[in-house]
């Protein structure tokens, strides 16, 4: 499954049945994040406490041109 507006990021199960996050890099070997289905619900809650905090701090952020 893809996020939608983010191609580069996929999400997956495998065959032991590990949730997957896998992020693809153009310069750099994917990313990949693998955790137990256990956690999953504790992994969620996580990313929705912070993503407020991730978002401000996004937008504060400089843009820097290479």
């Amino acid at each position: 499954m893809r996020i939608k507006g983010q191609a580069d990021i996929e999400i997956f199960i495998t065959e032991g049945g590990y949730i997957c996050l896998r992020q693809k890099d153009e310069h750099e070997d994917d990313k990949v994040i693998e955790f137990a289905p256990a956690y999953g619900s504790k992994v969620a809650e996580a990313i929705s406490q912070l993503r407020e905090f991730a978002q401000a701090k996004f937008e504060r952020a400089v843009l820097v041109d290479d």
